[in-house]
């Protein structure tokens, strides 16, 4: 399969995660950017690119980075190195699963002993499990970064075909439906993960759920759905779409700069180039 041409989020996505997360009106934050309200529809519906003056008219009004916004309106970012890159000690496998609808899922590997996990098996287990044999890997662990359909439609499968053990945030095991009976194992924040040498400590990322983590190693953290390249995943509630802010400035943005992100959608990028394209912080 192809890799990633473009961002997961366009410019409308940018702004309609903004206003969504904020619990704004269409009507209330149109009139803050000087625009009608038909207007802000049809550039969250991608049929309208506006000139700069309304671009930063709804940086000023959603409290996003007016530069950075018209970097995403004119779609003039993409991440260097949209598969991520090697890892000293680390082999990390990225794989687009899906069909229509896409989503990525892991397979880590500590490159010395041989020992993988899984990361996040929502769509075509299959692949992962084709992908870890190719290299030689054992996988023992399965890491679930949140607990939405498309991040774990495929873990029976998986678990069924290496006998590892699941392991999800606490908050986010209901979300797991049926399968919250075959999740064991709970990834607690600041605890720490070995996989053979390596280490991963377990960040608290919520806000597109309740009990999203994502997992830190030294050189790369798999984020989930907490942010994407030059965007965040989606909330609904002011007071998630808050926190998601403040946990990814504090857990992943905090990392040093050449630490590559994993996400849950679209291309790896670094924090690096988050903390110079990324819209929603300044």
């Amino acid at each position: 399969m192809a890799g990633y041409t473009h961002l997961e989020d366009e410019f409308g996505d940018v702004v309609g995660k903004a206003r969504r997360g904020q619990e704004r009106r269409v009507e209330e934050v149109a009139e803050g950017a000087g625009i009608a309200a038909g207007d802000l529809e049809r550039i969250e519906a991608y049929e309208w690119i506006p000139d700069g003056e309304v671009v930063e008219g709804l940086a000023g009004t959603l409290s996003l980075h007016p530069g950075k916004l018209r970097v995403s309106a004119e779609a003039a970012y993409f991440p260097a190195h949209p598969w991520g890159g090697p890892g000293e000690g680390l082999d990390v496998r990225m794989l687009i699963l899906g069909d229509d609808f896409l989503m990525n899922g892991y397979v880590v590997t500590c490159r010395r002993t041989g020992e993988a996990a899984i990361v996040d098996p929502g769509f075509q287990g299959d692949r992962l499990l084709e992908a870890a044999a190719e290299s030689g890997a054992r996988v023992g662990q399965v890491w679930l970064t949140h607990g939405h359909a498309d991040h774990v439609g495929d873990l029976s499968l998986v678990l069924g075909a290496t006998g590892a053990g699941a392991a999800i945030g606490a908050e986010d095991l209901a979300l797991t439906g049926g399968l919250a009976a075959r999740i064991e194992g709970r990834l607690e924040p600041g605890c720490r993960i070995a996989l053979g040498e390596q280490s991963f400590t377990v960040a608290h990322t919520p806000g597109h759920t309740p009990g999203g983590v994502s997992l830190v190693h030294e050189q790369a953290a798999f984020v989930g759905d907490a942010l994407f390249a030059g965007s965040l995943g989606g909330t609904r509630r002011r007071v998630d779409y808050d926190g998601q802010r403040r946990a990814v400035r504090r857990e992943l943005l905090s990392l040093p700069p050449e630490t590559i992100l994993y996400p849950g959608h679209g291309p790896a990028t670094t924090v690096e180039e988050e903390r110079r394209n990324n819209p929603f912080f300044d």
